[in-house]
Order: structure tokens, then sequence, then C-alpha cells
């Protein structure tokens, strides 16, 4: 078995790859993708030397959560490429790929993800040098004449079907932390109405989303997402209230439902027996269409 550690370089078009699956509903984060990217190259004894995406982060979702620092979180370098027309990544890609190869002769493959045709001619100058280079695309809208110009070609999938534990992704911490948040918060508004008889706070779930999506560093759709994965474990329950003659829904934590039910800081008609969080999701990524 060849033990050998390879030195990869990556180059992300992720202005393509984050809208093309916008458009599908879903995003690199709950999807997990740099923790298996990084298992994927481990298990190809690749040794990831440099990794870059490339995206106007001026876009609304990715700016108020302030994606650009979580990509960098996980060791990724960013390139703000701002409105400057749409070939902008794909030229500032070629021009720091080819910098790369022929200043850094210890980078042995090139890993370049994008479905974006334009990228045959550096694909072919890195052949021509003797490099290894690998095209990564994701779905299905790309040109499949272009699967023929890399040595090789990987899809978005193929990474994806990487088996890791969940622990081990972003996305699970999160989670964890957002339950935590809402029954902090719970308890506290609880104790204050049942010893001191302050007015209950409800957690309204779009105000929620809202101061979340900053702080957590993650896009407002996935913290829908991540609240309809609570609700489904019986973790959070949904319940309805007035204010100012207009209807508001609130969650709690399913621990707290009969102590609130008990000092009627809630009535038994107060709670939602099926909410729709996939309409909310859906409508929420639409938004950034």
């Amino acid at each position: 078995m060849d033990n050998k550690l390879y030195n990869v370089a990556i180059y992300i078009d992720y202005e393509n790859v984050y809208k093309t699956l916008l458009y599908q509903y879903k995003n690199l984060l709950r999807l997990g993708f740099f923790e298996k990217l990084s298992k994927w190259c481990k298990s190809k004894n690749l040794r990831i030397v440099k990794i870059t995406a490339y995206c106007n982060f001026d876009n609304k979702d990715l700016m108020e959560s302030r994606h650009q620092t979580k990509l960098q979180e996980y060791g990724v370098s960013t390139i703000h490429t701002s409105n400057r027309g749409k070939n902008y990544a794909d030229l500032q890609i070629t021009i720091d790929a080819l910098n790369d190869m022929y200043i850094n002769n210890n980078i042995d493959e090139f890993i370049i993800m994008s479905n974006d045709k334009d990228m045959s001619p550096l694909l072919n100058t890195i052949k021509l040098n003797k490099r290894k280079v690998t095209l990564l695309t994701v779905g299905d809208n790309f040109d499949f004449a272009l699967c023929n110009v890399p040595d090789e070609h990987i899809t978005l999938n193929d990474i994806l079907s990487i088996e890791m534990d969940e622990n081990d992704l972003y996305i699970k911490r999160a989670e964890e932390e957002i339950q935590e948040n809402i029954e902090s918060y719970a308890r506290s508004n609880l104790d204050n109405t049942i010893h001191h008889g302050a007015q209950f706070k409800h957690i309204e779930i779009r105000y929620y989303v809202t101061n979340q999506d900053t702080f957590r560093s993650i896009m407002e759709y996935e913290i829908y997402n991540i609240l309809k994965i609570l609700y489904e474990k019986n973790i959070i329950f949904i319940y309805r209230y007035n204010y100012r003659d207009s209807e508001f829904y609130a969650m709690m934590p399913t621990i707290y439902k009969d102590e609130a039910l008990m000092h009627n800081i809630l009535t038994p008609d107060d709670i939602v027996e099926e909410y729709d969080f996939e309409t909310l999701i859906k409508k929420s990524y639409e938004e950034f269409w």
C-alpha cells in the first residue's frame, strides 16, 4: 500500500456551488461538505495544503450569517469576488491555480470545483505541466464534455457518500447549541414569570431565527431546518399566542410543557398539533433565489 502523502490544492467556485444547491433547497453546512472533503482526501492519501473559496459574499444570506467567517473557521481561504461580473471567479481561480502551479513544485494535484465549461483551458494547462488535475462538479448542470478533460472527474455526491459520525459535523454541534439556548432562555422566562410575576417572554419563531443567523453564523433557512429537526424529535413544541390583535407562533422545550400548562402560562388550546416547518424552510430559501 502506498503510504506517501500527496499535496493537493483545492479551488472552489463557491458562488456557482452555493447557488446550484440553493435552488435545490440545500446548503454545504447541512451536507457536511467540508468535513467529508477532508476525510475523503485523507482516504486518498491527499494532504490539503491549500483550499480557497471564490464568491460574492455580499449575497444577502451569506452576508447576514457572516458565512465568510464560517468558511475561514474550516480553514478555507476566501476570495471576495464582489459584483465584478459572471466570469470573475473563473478568471481569479485560473490566475491563482496557474500561479501556484508555476511557483510551487510541491503541489501534486489540483482539484477544481466548478460546473463551468470555461475551466477547460485551465484543466488542460495543468495536465500539460504534468500535474494531476481533478474536476469536482455539483448536480447535473454542467457540460459533460468538460469531464473528458481532467485526469479524474468526481461529483459532490461522491464526497457526500463518505460516512461520518454525525457528532463530528459542525451542523450537529450547532443543533445542540441552539437546543441549549432555547432551553436556557425558556427556563429563565418561566422562573421570572412563576417566581417574580414578570410577564412571560415568548420565543417567537421568526424573531428567533432573524436574531440567530448572525449570532450562529448560519443561514436563516438552515436555522429553520434545525428547528424542524428539534420539533420532529419532540425536543420543542409549538404554540400560538396573540399580541396586539395578531397571532404569532412560538416554541418552548417539551420538558417545560406541563409546567407552563400548570401555571396557566399556556392553555391546551394554544398548542399546535402540526406545524409546517417545511414551508417555512422553502420560503426562506426562495427569498435568496
